[in-house]
């Protein structure tokens, strides 16, 4: 029984190595003369096709956006330089201004002293006006007394 089970096993193996054999006759030949699906072939050309022609569009897209990228780069550039020299002009225009208002406000106090001084000159015409006219109407009546 042992035996019978032994001789089994041995069949066994025997026509897995056969197949074995068999299996890498059957690669080697197909490795050195591949058997082609025409289909297939046809399939994954079109495949390959559609993939070259996805790849030369990315790369175009991405030349136009390169080309982009360095035309705004320039102009970042351009705008940098435009942008120290308005800070300056900001700087010096600042400065400016700050000398303007201080000889505003020196101004601006001359002249409320000169109203002032306007103001109480006004007032002394004003009195003098009326003392003259004062001064006059006592005239009149004396040459009109002497009249």
């Amino acid at each position: 029984m042992m035996y019978d089970k032994l001789q089994t096993l041995e069949t066994l193996i025997l026509k897995l190595k056969q197949q074995h054999t068999q299996q890498n006759d059957e690669l080697a030949r197909l490795k050195q003369k591949p058997v082609a699906n025409p289909k297939e072939l046809t399939a994954l050309k079109n495949q390959l096709n559609n993939g070259m022609a996805e790849l030369n569009g990315y790369k175009k897209r991405l030349d136009e956006l390169n080309k982009r990228y360095q035309s705004l780069a320039e102009a970042h550039r351009m705008l940098g330089g435009e942008q120290d020299s308005l800070q300056k002009q900001l700087a010096t225009m600042q400065e400016h201004n700050q000398k303007l208002e201080t000889e505003n406000q020196a101004l601006t106090q001359k002249c409320e002293a000169l109203s002032q001084q306007n103001s109480e000159l006004q007032e002394k015409n004003r009195l003098a006006a009326e003392r003259t006219q004062v001064v006059l109407n006592r005239l009149t009546i004396i040459d009109q007394a002497d009249a």
